[in-house]
């Protein structure tokens, strides 16, 4: 697959699953933008550059924090900016703007923000470096960049679960690229060889007990595994579910099926 054909394809997958993305299940999109104006330091001024902005969960987070300034947010998917849109006008925010646009080529050529952020974004591409340094072209020197990932054992078991059942329908599930940057060690590599300084990580607990199982369908059916369960015919659809989401009712407890979430942080200062 060239760098056209991923593009094209992430854009189908997030048009698709926008609707749903960030809703009843997938609380740890706003758990993990809840720790974003701490990490980013906000004094309350700043312009900061949303990348991977999505429905505008870590953009609206932060200009909440913004009384005297702004978030442009960017996303290549026009379904996730609606989506992001409608999130800000219901918080009655007007301190964001969105654009549709590649992250590996932004705009705003004569502009520089005082701060950047990419929440879950990185590692959608296979060079996160390029794009490292790419987002830090667009942040003033001194400014931060910040951006954050899953930890190693986030969504264990059920994406083990998962993941090993749908092999059994004879489908071959992509590497989890964000193992790519889950560890403080391999966040500390990435953002020196983009040649941040001033490198800090932090992770957090962003998990909590889902109702039910059918919460985990969620998770699935509007996040980066809709791709793979697309596959399937719609009798195969049925029975994947139905003989998935028995295993994981049985990881049920008193308070819950435990969906194990970890986000991991870093930030580093353009030169």
């Amino acid at each position: 697959m060239d760098d056209q054909q991923r593009k094209a394809q992430l854009k189908k997958t997030f048009d698709t699953v926008a609707e749903g993305y960030g809703s009843r299940g997938m609380e740890f999109f706003h758990n993990a933008a809840a720790h974003l104006p701490r990490v980013l330091k906000l004094q309350g001024h700043e312009h900061l550059l949303d990348v991977a902005t999505g429905t505008g969960i870590a953009a609206t987070a932060i200009a909440l924090h913004l009384p005297h300034g702004k978030v442009t947010g960017i996303d290549l998917s026009e379904g996730m900016l609606a989506q992001a849109r409608a999130r800000a006008q219901s918080l009655g925010l007007a301190n964001i703007e969105l654009h549709a646009m590649d992250m590996q080529d932004i705009g705003f050529d004569n502009a520089r923000f005082d701060a950047a952020n990419c929440s879950f974004g990185l590692f959608f591409l296979p060079d996160m470096t390029s794009l490292l340094q790419h987002i830090a072209s667009r942040v003033k020197p001194g400014g931060q960049v910040v951006a954050c990932s899953f930890t190693q054992d986030s969504f264990a078991p059920n994406v083990d679960l998962f993941l090993e059942r749908i092999q059994r329908y004879g489908i071959a599930p992509p590497p989890l690229t964000w193992k790519n940057i889950c560890t403080e060690e391999q966040f500390h590599t990435l953002y020196a060889s983009a040649g941040l300084s001033d490198v800090e990580t932090q992770r957090h607990d962003v998990g909590y007990f889902l109702n039910d199982a059918e919460a985990w369908w969620r998770v699935i059916w509007y996040g980066g595994f809709r791709g793979l369960v697309a596959q399937l015919s719609e009798t195969q659809l049925a029975q994947f579910k139905q003989e998935h989401l028995a295993e994981i009712s049985a990881l049920r407890t008193g308070q819950g099926v435990p969906l194990n979430v970890g986000a991991l942080f870093a930030s580093g200062r353009v030169a």
